[in-house]
């Protein structure tokens, strides 16, 4: 079975989360660069319901980050994990991976 594999890092450690999944033999992945927050600095934080106000605060409050995605194997996704955790032991990421039920590329 495939799985798509998200790994979450902030966004100084993109270039050791990639040179990871360049060790475990990645084909190909997708970057998308966001701002987010942790759960431990979210914990006990209450936001304004004012919508600008609400926008404002996490602007200033989130981290930058980048998530990159990738489809792989159960078994690449165990090499994945093995090397994320090698590269990035002392830095805070996110691993999470979706079981794949169906895949369609259309190449024209």
């Amino acid at each position: 079975m495939k799985v798509l594999v998200y790994v979450f890092v902030e966004i100084e450690n993109v270039g050791k989360a990639i040179n990871a999944l360049s060790e475990a033999e990645i084909t190909g992945f997708f970057l998308y660069e966001y701002k987010g927050m942790s759960p431990q600095d979210w914990k006990g934080f209450l936001i304004d319901e004012a919508p600008e106000a609400a926008v404002n605060a996490i602007k200033n409050l989130a981290k930058n980050a980048v998530v990159i995605g990738t489809v792989v194997s159960e078994e690449k996704f165990l090499k994945i994990k093995k090397y994320i955790n090698e590269k990035l032991s002392n830095e805070k990421y996110t691993i999470i991976a979706v079981p794949v039920v169906d895949i369609k590329v259309n190449v024209v």
